[in-house]
């Protein structure tokens, strides 16, 4: 359990792909009405793929620490961010959360696919 945390935290506190984009192509921003996440993300895209992304997060761990995962797992065509869930975030996180952090996992997958919907 330490271990997981450990990685979490270290994922949440990584600053690859932090920050604003400035000539990103779309951006938006989801935010966890419950607790208070937030995360902005901004995406470059390029022939009807994501070429490169950015965020902001701030929250929990839990939040902090999709937000990077999902921000590097978003590179490729857009189709496959669509159907993406709460599951597939756990997967990329390696970690289990319970119902009651649901929300804290995915505000930065909406963030995303917010911002996908703008296309």
């Amino acid at each position: 359990m330490l271990l997981e945390y450990e990685n979490l935290l270290a994922l949440a506190n990584r600053q690859h792909r932090r920050g604003p984009m400035v000539d990103a192509s779309v951006s938006a921003t989801a935010v966890n009405a419950s607790c208070g996440d937030e995360c902005t993300v901004w995406l470059k895209i390029v022939d009807g793929a994501i070429v490169d992304v950015s965020y902001e997060a701030k929250g929990c761990v839990i939040s902090r620490a999709s937000a990077a995962a999902i921000a590097d797992a978003a590179i490729g065509p857009i189709g496959r961010i669509g159907p993406m869930s709460g599951k597939d975030t756990r997967v990329l996180l390696g970690v289990a959360v319970s119902p009651l952090r649901e929300r804290c996992l995915t505000t930065p997958l909406k963030a995303l696919q917010d911002a996908i919907s703008k296309l």
